[in-house]
């Protein structure tokens, strides 16, 4: 059960919501950017070495490796204001333990507390045969 107030829930919804609306901003001004890309390539031509376009295709996978983490994150916020409706915003869902207020301040859109989560990462560490720190 969670242990927040309402207006600690209120706060951490316009903290998600303030994010949303950055992540969105972020996806939409990458997207438009590589529309415009897209266009001037098509007005003038392919660029001219293959330098050119080694460097093109490097900005390009940047910029899909941002928008991939910004709609992971925006996927985030709405799996916990899902959460939030169903009344269980601020509950583990791994051991159903009340998530400190302090680390939804860090990340609003946590779901699992904080020693469930290094639990998490370890084994999710182990899985990916990568040493777990």
């Amino acid at each position: 059960m969670t242990t927040l107030t309402a207006e600690q829930i209120s706060h951490l919804t316009g903290l998600m919501d303030e994010r949303f609306d950055l992540e969105m901003d972020g996806i939409r001004a990458v997207a438009a950017r590589l529309r415009d890309e897209r266009r001037q390539e098509n007005l003038a031509g392919h660029p001219a070495d293959q330098l050119d376009q080694a460097l093109a295709n490097i900005a390009r996978a940047a910029d899909y490796a941002v928008v991939r983490q910004d709609i992971e994150d925006v996927r985030d916020i709405v799996a916990a204001r899902k959460r939030l409706a169903a009344g269980r915003y601020g509950v583990c869902i791994d051991c159903g333990e009340a998530i400190a207020y302090a680390r939804l301040l860090v990340y609003p859109t946590a779901k699992r507390c904080i020693e469930c989560q290094r639990e998490h990462e370890r084994h999710q560490a182990v899985r990916e045969g990568r040493r777990a720190s």
